[in-house]
């Protein structure tokens, strides 16, 4: 199937086997030429099927047509190991909360193989988790969103985030020029922001591309104007919710620079607004950080206490609270009342950065995320690790194609990641008969400590941010 392939947007051009962020000219990757011994290994699988008796239908897991339901599986194909596949979930259902959500970011780059990551976590761990796609909205045009959801038909929800916060390099800490031009040719409401009728412009971008939950505007909140600034997002958010069809929902829309949870002012004037206007059930909120090693989550006391209370309050307050574009840390704040959180492939997609200029990589970083540790390291470390007493490899879907052949496969490390982030989701949730979610969490970060005590790691590689997830747990 055709896609109109993005360009990169400044916030994606971190990319899983790189260690910087735009500075890199990336050429146009034609994905159906790919030349990697890996990938190609595994894509040449054969057709692999799991039933859903509940629709009488089948999920296809692998071949050229995973991520498909349908009413009978391809000739040829053979029945998954794992059985029956759970019943799928609609949107209402998942955000009621039962289950964490874990929401996958489109991105630019492999969002191809995306499908069939979710409809291979699903087959496995749909009982334990909700399943969501998130599509920026642009980095391409409507009909390859739309593509991109129908190919998802797990996915409970199927978001197409506006970044209207891109206007707001006033406030953010943005690259330049944010919006490229296919960013506005994709995106038309962005040029046109001052706009009477804007909102709707925004709303029915959105719905173009597929979505079945709609977002406000977001815009970035500004912590030197804050009470102005929530009062506009607050009334651009009912602006929406006046212009609703029958069926359709909303979240409300946050971007935050750090100060908004760091700063013990500024967060209590944003979570008092959001307990006293409780027109929205869901929140959407994108924090911005200062940047880090790519792939690493942040260890800032300040910031991780407010997220904490930030999720505490949408927990109290019985709000569907989900964290896009915040990878790890995302999943930590599960066990503080998140109901669910985002990433994708690129290192932008784990943490909505502050833009820091950098000189250009030499060479691709070959990374591999080391579930047991809750930390992406690099390949050579990677090695060393494995030989240590203990250490458990892996068993999801694509490791043994991206072990058994060179050269490293990116593309299978970076789908090996989403997985495990995946199943350490449905863990979560697995574990939660003892004592919730928050114990289920507090044990795997402590097993992943009691792990990394005494391993051969250097200062560079070493998972600082388990001993501040420890603390706050």
């Amino acid at each position: 199937m055709h896609q109109d392939e993005p360009d990169p947007m400044p916030e994606d051009d971190l990319d899983w086997s790189t260690g910087v962020q735009g500075e890199l000219d990336w050429p146009m990757v034609d994905e159906e030429q790919l030349e990697n011994a890996a990938l190609n290994a595994y894509l040449d699988a054969e057709d692999e099927y799991a039933p859903l008796p509940s629709e009488d239908s089948f999920l296809i897991l692998s071949g050229d047509n995973a991520g498909s339901v349908v009413t009978a599986p391809p000739a040829g194909s053979v029945a998954s190991k794992s059985g029956i596949a759970p019943p799928r979930i609609e949107r209402d259902q998942a955000l009621l909360g039962s289950r964490p959500i874990y929401l996958v970011q489109r991105g630019g780059r492999y969002h191809r193989f995306i499908p069939r990551v979710l409809v291979g976590l699903h087959a496995s761990y749909g009982d334990s988790l909700a399943l969501g796609a998130i599509a920026n909205l642009p980095s391409a045009n409507a009909q390859a969103h739309r593509d991109f959801f129908a190919l998802s038909p797990v996915s409970a929800l199927q978001i197409a985030d506006p970044r209207c916060y891109l206007l707001d390099k006033d406030i953010l800490r943005l690259q330049k020029e944010p919006i490229t031009a296919r960013g506005y040719k994709n995106a038309p409401y962005l040029a046109h922001a001052d706009a009477r009728d804007w909102v709707q412009h925004v709303l029915d971008a959105q719905r173009g591309a597929g979505a079945n939950l709609l977002l406000t505007p977001g815009r970035a909140l500004d912590p030197d104007d804050p009470q102005r600034s929530l009062d506009r997002a607050y009334e651009e958010g009912d602006d929406v919710l006046s212009r609703l069809g029958r069926g359709e929902r909303v979240a409300l829309n946050l971007t935050l620079p750090a100060r908004w949870l760091s700063s013990a002012a500024l967060r209590n004037r944003l979570l008092d607004q959001i307990m006293d206007q409780d027109q929205f059930d869901t929140l959407y909120v994108r924090v911005q950080w200062a940047q880090g090693k790519a792939f690493t989550p942040p260890d800032d006391a300040e910031l991780l206490a407010g997220i904490k209370k930030l999720a505490n309050l949408c927990a109290d307050e019985e709000r569907c609270l989900l964290l896009p574009q915040t990878g790890m840390t995302g999943w930590y704040a599960l066990a503080h009342g998140a109901a669910g959180f985002g990433l994708g492939v690129s290192g932008a997609d784990q943490a909505f950065a502050e833009y820091v200029f950098r000189p250009g990589a030499k060479g691709a970083v070959e990374r591999y995320f080391e579930k047991q540790l809750l930390h992406t390291l690099d390949r050579n470390t990677h090695k060393v690790l494995a030989r240590t007493p203990g250490y458990v490899r892996c068993t999801c879907p694509y490791c043994p194609a991206l072990f058994a052949n060179e050269p490293w496969s990116h593309e299978l490390s970076a789908l090996h990641y989403l997985h495990n982030m995946g199943e350490l989701t449905a863990k979560v949730q697995r574990d939660s008969a003892r004592n919730g979610r928050h114990a289920a969490l507090r044990r795997i970060v402590a097993a992943a400590q009691r792990f990394a005590t005494g391993l051969p790691l250097s200062t560079e590689q070493s998972p600082k941010h388990l001993d501040a997830w420890g603390q706050a747990l």
